[in-house]
């Protein structure tokens, strides 16, 4: 059975983290896939369109933002034409949102964010890992990345939706403020890789994967 929010220990909450640290996504190092998503948003959110659209490319291709549907791809210059038609009220529900130990995101703010990642393709239409991806980046404290590691860890299965996502990142707000103890172990084992406590929390979940395929 796969370890859960129920289940997971301490000890084997690093191990994870350790875990994400050694793995690879395609031919990279998983912190140094980090950084480049970290150098791709370090001036935040692109200010002209070539920029928006990497960012969006880059989240979705070199990220794993299309999780398994490698032709969403195509969807990235609708995704970003969408974000560009609205960037302001889309940067400032982004940027306002606070750190989700404060508070779990509110409906408004994600209904806004998540707009552009709701295209339709191949019977699929709300693209939630690559949205949250792609938020994260703009306010990591904010926004907890939620993708199928992460949803297995909590036990969530609904379909994606802005719903979805509210009630995963009050679990994730829950589990974060139940298990801060644990925070100077794991820290200790990431050796500072980690930009945020969420990305701590996100690379637990990642790697628990690769714990237990081993």
């Amino acid at each position: 059975m796969s370890t859960s929010w129920k289940t997971i220990t301490l000890e084997t909450a690093k191990r994870a983290v350790k875990a994400y640290n050694d793995g690879k996504y395609g031919c990279l190092k998983n912190p140094d896939l980090d950084q480049q998503a970290l150098d791709m948003f370090a001036d935040g959110l692109g200010i002209a369109g070539g920029k928006v659209l990497r960012q969006v490319e880059f989240i979705g291709r070199n990220y794993g933002g299309v999780a398994g549907y490698p032709s969403a791809i195509k969807l990235s210059e609708d995704i970003a034409n969408d974000i560009l038609k609205n960037r302001e009220t889309f940067e400032q529900a982004a940027y306002s949102a606070p750190s989700l130990l404060v508070e779990a995101p509110c409906m408004s703010t994600i209904e806004i964010l998540y707009r552009p990642f709701v295209k339709p393709l191949d019977g699929k239409s709300n693209w939630q890992v690559w949205a949250t991806k792609f938020w994260h980046f703009l306010n990591p404290n904010a926004f907890p990345i939620e993708d199928s590691r992460v949803d297995r860890f909590f036990l969530f299965n609904q379909p994606n939706s802005v719903e979805k996502y509210l009630r995963l990142s009050s679990k994730f707000r829950e589990f974060a403020l139940s298990h801060d103890e644990w925070l100077p172990q794991l820290r200790e084992v990431d050796g500072g890789y980690a930009w945020c406590d969420n990305k701590l929390w996100d690379k637990m979940c990642y790697g628990l994967v690769d714990l237990e395929s081993l």
